[in-house]
């Protein structure tokens, strides 16, 4: 499902790496979506195989960034490969029925047992998937209803601080990626001119009942 944009990984070693993690994914990487809840992401990127679309999406404003910025091949690579890879574990290590807010760390150690013969390259993108929801970084989610330690929110605070105030160019361009290709005003498909059709996409019942009550009252 991702053979295209695997394809645009020019460095074996790079495509090698992500590709063994693709195929180590857990079966419902490939069939989630995006949004758990249906609030954070446009209608494309819900229902089945929704988190493959926002993946899809991301790459193409991964590309602009990179172009934007300079990459070099090799850098593109590192973006490219991150950004696959960046919602591996997005419910969780056990993959669950919610987001796992902490997914970027999850998936950022689970990502480490694959071999790459550039520590540095294979770094980069570890950090790219660690820190890619910034500035919503952290090591503990902050919405549970009970008193954190002290240790608890400075472990969120270090976490936040290093997403934000170091960030190398890979990690910008995945964190740029994820955000403006999740975004509910942005919704789009990638090489289409067409009305999107929730349909399409086996959209919640509810989500398709809304669009057409909105329809209804226009005409």
């Amino acid at each position: 499902m991702l053979s295209e944009e695997l394809k645009k990984i020019k460095s074996f070693q790079v495509r090698k790496f992500v590709e063994t993690a693709l195929n180590n994914a857990d079966p419902k990487f490939w069939e989630a979506p995006a949004s758990s809840s249906g609030k954070y992401h446009p209608y494309e990127d819900l229902g089945k195989g929704g988190l493959i679309r926002h993946v899809k999406k991301g790459i193409l404003v991964i590309e602009q960034c990179a172009r934007r910025a300079v990459f070099s091949e090799y850098e593109s690579d590192l973006a490219i490969g991150a950004f696959l890879l960046h919602d591996i574990k997005k419910n969780g290590e056990s993959w669950g029925e919610k987001t796992d807010y902490t997914h970027g760390i999850i998936g950022s150690e689970w990502l480490k047992q694959f071999k790459m013969d550039d520590p540095s390259g294979k770094q980069m993108i570890l950090d790219a998937v660690r820190y890619h929801m910034a500035p919503w970084c952290w090591v503990v989610p902050p919405f549970e209803d009970r008193p954190y330690s002290k240790k608890e929110m400075n472990d969120n605070l270090a976490e936040l601080t290093r997403a934000l105030v170091s960030p190398g160019r890979i990690e910008l361009a995945v964190r740029e990626g994820d955000y403006w290709s999740s975004r509910q005003s942005m919704s789009f498909l990638p090489g289409k001119s067409i009305v999107y059709d929730p349909r399409l996409h086996d959209s919640p019942k509810e989500w398709i009942d809304s669009l057409k009550e909105v329809s209804d009252k226009t005409n």
